[in-house]
């Protein structure tokens, strides 16, 4: 390929969050999850990049009462300005594709954003193929007197989470689908609520609670067949543990953690779900357009080949009668002149055999370009088949070590989460 396939993932949160804490713990597992697939990447330097970096550099070195904070993205002047982070994606040395994470300031979600920040956020909502959506797991999880219990909703989840605005952020974008999309719910700290296997289902259960009204627009006749809906709990350090609360003079709550250990370093765990999730949606997309062109491509080949057979056998035919003409003007040439230009004159040779070698020549070239369109459309079925053969075996070992227990599930579209059986 030219050029590499682009597909692009938003990160949808208010401010505050958790949105880069996220991508840090995925960037963490980053080119561990490649290798082991046999994927090769190839990075650019971006400012998402560095915000990256710098994020895990604070968490990694975090105090254990967790004070010091990674401060939110900052609104840009113009947001279509936002590179966001990109990598290409590829085996052999050949890039096949290019995947982009967005992570815009969560002030944008906001209703009172500017007017130019909501139709940012909205067209990148349009265009985007997957949306990962940080939930803040204690929000969701914890009531003033508690644990929230069966059938509840934790106090301070629309204040933190605004489950009711993203869903009509989405249900507006989501008004008019026509590609697959993948919508990955990620519950981040929430070390605290996935301890054992009944505690990370007790969360996943108030999550369906929570984003019901979400999780019923997705099965909607119109969208319950283009969008696949997963859920993936990340703990984005690792060690913390939900301590207690405070709310401010300004009615503001702000939840307090501690390390357990104290010495705990930072070790984000099931960073690489969401990227496995997402790896898993966005190649069988690839390789379903990659089938696609490769039936097509098939196709003309094989018309391209019946084509170059029949413009082969007008090209030998051609030549016969150019030979035929070329042997009777040769053998006109031979004639003493006076003869000649007599015989010439009742019948000429000269314009038939021009004519002739015209028509050889002309065929000629129909052969040659036929040859090389052939050719090209030779070399781009390989290649495709190259990249479906690549991308089958890489799916294959995405799928091993994706969870879908304990609080990870497959909500909605196990059609775009299959694994074809590897080619090695």
């Amino acid at each position: 390929m030219n050029e590499t396939e682009e597909l692009k993932i938003l990160l949808v949160a208010l401010r505050g969050i958790g949105k880069t804490s996220l991508l840090a713990a995925m960037h963490e597992e980053f080119n561990k999850t490649f290798e082991r697939a046999n994927l090769q990447t190839w990075v650019d330097d971006t400012n998402t990049l560095r915000a990256i970096e710098e994020c895990k550099a604070i968490l990694k070195n975090i105090d254990p009462r967790l004070k010091k904070q990674v401060t939110p993205t900052q609104p840009k002047e113009n947001p279509w300005n936002d590179q966001g982070f990109h990598f290409e994606l590829g085996s052999n040395g050949k890039k096949f594709m290019k995947l982009r994470f967005t992570d815009p300031s969560g002030e944008y979600f906001n209703p009172h954003a500017a007017p130019e920040q909501k139709h940012y956020i909205k067209q990148q909502l349009n265009h985007c193929d997957a949306i990962v959506i940080p939930i803040d797991a204690t929000a969701l999880m914890q009531k003033k007197t508690g644990r929230v219990s069966h059938g509840e909703i934790g106090t301070w989840h629309e204040e933190k989470n605004n489950s009711q605005r993203i869903t009509q952020l989405l249900k507006d974008a989501f008004s008019n689908v026509n590609s697959p999309r993948l919508i990955i719910l990620a519950p981040i700290k929430c070390e605290t609520y996935t301890k054992t296997a009944r505690d990370a289902e007790s969360m996943l259960y108030h999550l369906k609670i929570a984003y019901s009204e979400l999780l019923d627009f997705f099965k909607s006749d119109s969208l319950i067949n283009k969008v696949a809906v997963v859920v993936t709990p990340v703990q984005t350090i690792g060690s913390v543990t939900f301590s207690h609360y405070k709310t401010d003079e300004n009615n503001f709550t702000k939840f307090y953690y501690h390390k357990s250990p104290i010495n705990a370093p930072y070790e984000p765990r099931d960073g690489e779900q969401p990227l496995r999730y997402i790896l898993l949606f966005l190649i069988n997309v690839f390789l379903e357009n990659k089938k696609s062109v490769l039936v097509e491509e098939k196709e003309k080949l094989e018309k391209l080949g019946t084509s170059l057979g029949s413009e082969k056998y007008r090209l030998e035919i051609a030549k016969k009668e150019f030979d035929e003409k070329q042997k009777l003007l040769v053998e006109r040439n031979r004639m003493w002149w006076l003869f000649r230009e007599v015989a010439n004159f009742f019948d000429d040779r000269e314009i038939p055999y021009q004519t002739a070698k015209g028509e050889v020549e002309r065929k000629q070239v129909g052969v040659k370009e036929i040859q090389i369109s052939l050719e090209s459309t030779l070399f781009k079925v390989e290649a495709t088949q190259e990249q479906i053969n690549t991308f089958n075996n890489a799916l294959f070992r995405f799928a091993i070590g994706s969870k879908n227990n304990d609080g990870f599930a497959i909500v909605q579209g196990h059609k775009w989460l299959e694994v074809p059986q590897p080619i090695f």
